[in-house]
């Protein structure tokens, strides 16, 4: 009987120095350490491209010993997606030219061309023989699941299949769920009955194929891997049972092994995905059913969700793949822009499920700084500033872009208006990207999380309920509405912040979330963008009218949007018009702050603070310096937004941005009320204007 091991090493885009380094101290590095003293055990590995690219520059040893297994034929090298991108999240182009680049740096080092392919999340849809087909790759892993969805049992899986699409063949292997949950879990015993369980009904295969980081990064598992020799123990059992058990590379078995027959998969990923794609109170709903069927049969016909509905989930994580889809086609021909989109591909901050993913906001920034640094090298050398209208989110409606030299700020009129993106270029910073207070459907299980346990290594971290600290549902705040800047907030005098900032108030106006007719003006100096409003003012059921129109003006040599707005209406009480900001900087802590007036404040700062006509921040690590600027002092209120999310280590608390909203007293009943406001964005270092 054979034994194939996938061995799946990944760190994303952006991840910081010191990830790398513990991920490499505590399972990278110690895993070969162990297997080199074991020649008769194999593996099949990949090497995600920024994670291998770390490795080149700052590990040259490790990378020796990787070479030094090479050659002795214990190690298969596994290509992918450069940057591990979800490749059906791509263009076919784009799916081709990361695997291809992929490729080229695993010959280079290695010598050999890889022809099996580590597919990204195991997402499968039916064109991936196609894509992988035309980028040279011959074989690829996926899940079990994915067959038992279209019918198959798991005494049907014990091989490989082949599959095709328009003509274009592949072959596929099946990671069996078992082994992927036992390894580095469950007793050598247990993981001994099942293999051998599968050599009595004649199974010639066994799949494994899973993260190298379970081998000592994940909770509790340097310990039992290592220290306590989970790992040396395995390796052990297969150099004794290698009679009968033998370990081999996907090619070995390709060329000595018939397909078991021919199959058609459909989109899926592994089992959790299909949960934590789902909408919150669905993806609660099936995970409990998941976990109340017994029967193998029952649970695999039970399938979740898509992963694409990811960008229907969050509509931040929309924001930049459809930013990267337009970004990417203009950057066919410029080299060094494309390798920043492949770079903002990665796939982790797109999604979310037991890992950070999509709430860290270092990864988003990640994301953003490659987009924009790509739409920089394709910009022209002199200033410009221009203005337009299109569907850059794919919802079938347009939004609005003005764009200079210095900054790109992109509104969303379907939904108040809003600023939703604003790019300052020199430092290569979205400071928008913030991310909506939502309901997960893992909240509910907040209040029974341990504090402050360690995992013992025997759990993966599916079944780890742990909390970084104490009354964490304390922050379970939700939103009623999107995160951005320019959010149009019309209150009853008796608002309270405490209710703003728990969202529990009730709002007389209905601006927010509400569709702005828009119309933008080209001038050769300076371009604007006109938002206007016909809504209402609700009191006891009538419908009073109230319009609100702003309109941002950018010039060609500044690095500011200029805000005017006009009030008009029938109301005849007095009413609270605040308009919210929310800065997104990745994090609060450091050299950090914010001024209100003369006041020097963290950005963790919660309340009513005196009237000013401005407010600054300052974050040296991104080097910006946002500032607003009002034409009268004003009460502003302020508050961090922060989310409680899950992550492999437990539930934690994730600083996502500062919310900043200054608030204007109207009164209609002397005539219209007109505002304005300046928003300057600087970097640090540098002038207001344009070189």
């Amino acid at each position: 009987m054979n034994l194939i091991l996938c061995i799946h090493n990944h760190q994303p885009v952006g991840n910081m120095n010191f990830i790398l380094e513990e991920a490499y101290t505590r399972a990278y590095l110690p895993f070969f350490e162990v297997l080199k003293d074991f020649q008769d055990v194999t593996i099949n590995l990949h090497f995600s491209g920024f994670l291998f690219s770390w490795l080149l520059e700052n590990k040259p040893e490790y990378i020796a010993l990787l070479k030094t297994l090479k050659e002795r034929g214990q190690i298969e090298i596994v290509t992918g997606g450069m940057y591990e991108p979800i490749l059906s999240l791509l263009s076919r182009e784009d799916a081709a030219g990361q695997i291809t680049m992929h490729a080229d740096l695993m010959e280079e080092v290695f010598g050999d061309r890889p022809q099996g392919l580590w597919l990204a999340e195991r997402v499968y849809e039916p064109h991936i023989p196609l894509v992988l087909n035309e980028a040279g790759i011959s074989h690829t892993l996926v899940d079990d699941n994915h067959f038992k969805a279209v019918g198959l049992t798991e005494d049907d899986l014990y091989g490989y299949f082949t599959t095709e699409h328009e003509g274009h063949k592949l072959f596929i292997f099946p990671g069996l769920e078992f082994l992927r949950y036992a390894i580095p879990f469950k007793p050598l015993e247990a993981i001994d009955g099942y293999l051998r369980g599968i050599e009595q009904k004649q199974g010639d295969l066994a799949v494994f194929g899973d993260d190298g980081e379970k081998f000592g990064l994940w909770p509790g598992t340097y310990q039992s891997v290592y220290e306590e020799g989970w790992l040396k123990a395995f390796f052990s059992y297969l150099t004794t049972n290698k009679d009968w058990l033998k370990t081999v590379t996907f090619s070995e078995y390709l060329s000595s092994k018939p397909a078991k027959g021919l199959v058609y998969l459909d989109c899926q990923s592994y089992k959790e995905m299909g949960e934590w794609s789902l909408p919150p109170i669905l993806s609660r709903e099936y995970g409990a059913c998941i976990s109340s069927r017994t029967g193998s049969g029952e649970r695999s016909l039970l399938k979740g969700g898509y992963f694409k509905h990811f960008l229907v989930k969050y509509p931040e994580s929309n924001d930049m793949h459809k930013k990267m889809l337009s970004v990417t086609k203009k950057a066919s021909r410029n080299q060094e822009a494309k390798r920043d989109v492949f770079m903002a591909q990665c796939n982790d901050s797109y999604w979310h499920g037991v890992f950070g993913g999509l709430y860290l906001p270092h990864l988003r920034a990640s994301v953003y700084r490659h987009l924009i640094e790509a739409e920089k090298r394709l910009e022209p050398d002199r200033a410009f500033v221009v203005a337009s209208m299109e569907d850059i989110n794919m919802d079938g409606e347009d939004e609005a872009i003005l764009n200079n030299k210095a900054l790109k700020a992109c509104f969303l009129l379907k939904e108040g208006g809003v600023l939703y993106e604003l790019d300052h270029k020199e430092t290569s910073t979205n400071i928008m990207a913030t991310l909506t207070r939502r309901y997960e459907g893992y909240h509910d299980k907040i209040k029974a999380a341990s504090v402050g346990e360690a995992a013992d290594g025997t759990k993966t971290i599916h079944d780890v309920i742990l909390a970084k600290e104490a009354g964490l549902d304390r922050y379970l705040h939700y939103d009623w509405y999107r995160r951005a800047s320019l959010i149009d907030h019309v209150m009853a005098q008796d608002v309270t912040w405490d209710a703003f900032y728990r969202s529990t108030y009730v709002e007389p106006g209905d601006f927010i979330k509400e569709r702005y007719a828009a119309s933008v003006k080209n001038g050769k100096k300076s371009v604007s963008l006109s938002m206007k409003r016909e809504g209402h003012f609700w009191k006891g059921g009538e419908a009073i009218h109230l319009s609100i129109e702003k309109t941002v003006r950018l010039n060609a040599e500044e690095s500011a949007l200029y805000v005017d707005y006009l009030i008009e209406g029938e109301v005849r009480e007095s009413f609270l018009l605040g308009v919210e900001f929310n800065f997104s900087f990745l994090g609060t802590g450091g050299e950090r702050y914010m001024e209100i007036g003369p006041e020097r404040l963290p950005l963790t700062v919660k309340g009513i603070f005196r009237p000013s006509g401005r407010v600054f921040f300052y974050d040296p690590y991104q080097r910006i310096e946002p500032a607003i600027e009002f034409d009268e002092p004003l009460s502003i209120w302020t508050f961090p937004v922060e989310v409680v999310s899950l992550s492999e280590t437990g539930f934690e608390r994730n600083y996502q941005s500062t919310m900043c909203m200054p608030i204007w007293e109207v009164d209609l009943a002397a005539g219209p009320r007109s505002i304005r406001m300046k928003l300057q964005v600087n970097g640090i270092g540098s002038n207001n204007h344009l070189q």
